[in-house]
């Protein structure tokens, strides 16, 4: 596996907890996991992780496959989550600035289901129509690039300024906890303290730094909710970014914003707690810093 490749959240969901199966599956046909916790978490660039403070990411981390990828550019928000969760390029989801209130450029009219383009969870919907899924972000943004219309629960948590970020991050992980009794097989907690603070204070400043760890902690509530969910044998969680930044800004052309975060953790949630070498032969990749 390469280092460095672009994401894909629909391949990746596709290829654990949906009918289209995946090399590890035990039929072409069967899905590895019936449920996905996928983490995103905006402005967090993968040569900023503060490793040694988010023990809860390290060990999803260690536990699974760690790799970095390089984002769309311009090195910013809604054209690189717009392209993860509709599993195309700008060309088609016509996202190309930070903060696209719409698509820049309108995608092809045959490509549109009910008005917006499928993604994720509309192929989760079309393949398994009784299935729960949950969408919760503090950024709007969100809302725009991914058609929330096919997810079962969606719901935007807002409010003023940079610094509430982090109580409504937290409110999306308190209302996340709730949507786990549903059991759903698709669930989003995005959190965008790291980047709203990352434009405030820098990339790597110490306010920064403490949004990252705040968001460890969140994660950690996650993994313990997913725990007393009953779902953690059957659960796959990814966490996923959008661009990094540098000094107060992202969009740039350099590794600072260029690079983020992909983890995927176990390889095999029946191989869970059965030890590294027990697992599918799949490279952990690391990133140096």
């Amino acid at each position: 596996m390469k280092t460095t490749q672009k994401i894909s959240l629909l391949a990746a969901v596709a290829a654990v907890a949906l009918c289209g199966g995946s090399a590890y599956a035990d039929s072409p046909k069967a899905p590895i996991a019936k449920h996905v916790v996928l983490i995103g978490v905006d402005g967090f660039g993968a040569r900023w992780i503060p490793w040694d403070k988010m023990p809860n990411l390290k060990a999803l981390r260690d536990g699974g496959l760690y790799a970095t990828g390089r984002d769309s550019y311009p090195t910013s928000s809604a054209i690189n989550w717009a392209t993860a969760f509709f599993g195309t390029v700008v060309e088609v989801h016509g996202y190309r600035n930070w903060n696209s209130a719409k698509p820049d450029i309108p995608p092809p009219p045959a490509a549109l289901e009910d008005g917006r383009l499928p993604c994720v969870f509309s192929e989760i919907r079309r393949q398994d129509p009784a299935a729960y899924t949950a969408t919760l972000f503090t950024w709007d943004g969100i809302g725009r690039c991914q058609n929330t219309n096919a997810a079962s629960f969606a719901r935007h948590f807002p409010g003023p300024g940079r610094d509430a970020y982090p109580p409504r991050d937290k409110s999306v992980i308190d209302e996340g906890l709730k949507q786990l009794a549903h059991k759903p097989k698709l669930i989003l907690f995005y959190q965008g303290q790291v980047d709203s603070l990352g434009h405030g204070y820098g990339w790597g400043s110490e306010k920064f730094t403490n949004a990252c760890v705040r968001v460890d902690e969140n994660i950690g509530r996650i993994v313990e909710g997913v725990k007393k969910a009953g779902m953690w044998d059957d659960t796959v969680f990814m966490l996923v970014a959008d661009h990094g930044g540098e000094g107060t800004k992202h969009g740039l052309a350099n590794l600072n914003c260029f690079e983020i975060p992909f983890a995927d953790h176990p390889l095999h949630p029946g191989l869970r707690g059965a030890g590294r070498d027990a697992r599918p032969q799949r490279p952990a990749v690391r990133a140096v810093r």
